[in-house]
């Protein structure tokens, strides 16, 4: 997890624009032009670009990546969303599998030991982070992400997958034997 994490200083419109993002189309590039036309002119709601690039939505140059077109489909949208979390936040997930039912204060806590930010900007992180897991569905799964499938099978194990090497044959079976893969789920199983 990149410690820089970007923050808005209220979500009082993150859903909004969540919203919006999914009525319009996917445009070149995301920048503050793109978000004026959404609808959001406020200076609080320009961080937003940030945040949707550090959850891999966007490129460093705000074109969209695949995960935000997947996003503009509203019936995989809170999936998406679900899914980039526990990308974005992998060290959270390490450390608690349910991060996102955690609350602002115990989040605040944990991200102000991981970044060292100040007390404010910990909670700020933490309110945005549990307004986000609010608006994502963490219990709808994106097949064919492997990336997004490895989580989902670490982070939500079915029965039948009692340990790491249970993962390595089911992703096997689904075609994710490549090598990252497997270095990421030998990551989480040395925790």
């Amino acid at each position: 997890m990149d410690i820089n994490v970007p923050y808005l200083l209220s979500v009082a419109n993150l859903h909004k624009i969540l919203d919006a993002i999914q009525k319009a189309g996917v445009p070149e590039v995301f920048n503050l032009d793109f978000l004026k036309d959404l609808g959001f002119t406020s200076s609080n709601d320009r961080p937003v670009i940030k945040v949707l690039k550090y959850l891999g939505m966007l490129d460093s140059s705000g074109r969209p990546q695949q995960p935000y077109r997947d996003f503009v489909d509203h019936t995989k949208a809170k999936a998406v969303l679900a899914a980039r979390l526990r990308v974005a936040f992998d060290d959270l997930y390490l450390s608690d599998k349910n991060a996102h039912n955690k609350s602002v204060e115990s989040l605040k806590g944990w991200f102000k030991s991981k970044t060292g930010a100040s007390d404010s900007v910990a909670k700020k992180i933490a309110t945005q982070f549990r307004s986000l897991a609010q608006y994502a569905d963490f219990q709808a799964t994106l097949p064919g992400e492997p990336e997004v499938e490895i989580l989902r099978l670490v982070y939500q194990p079915e029965p039948s997958l009692r340990t790491f090497q249970d993962v390595y044959v089911r992703l096997d079976r689904l075609g994710y034997s490549n090598r990252t893969a497997r270095r990421k789920i030998a990551s989480l199983a040395s925790q």
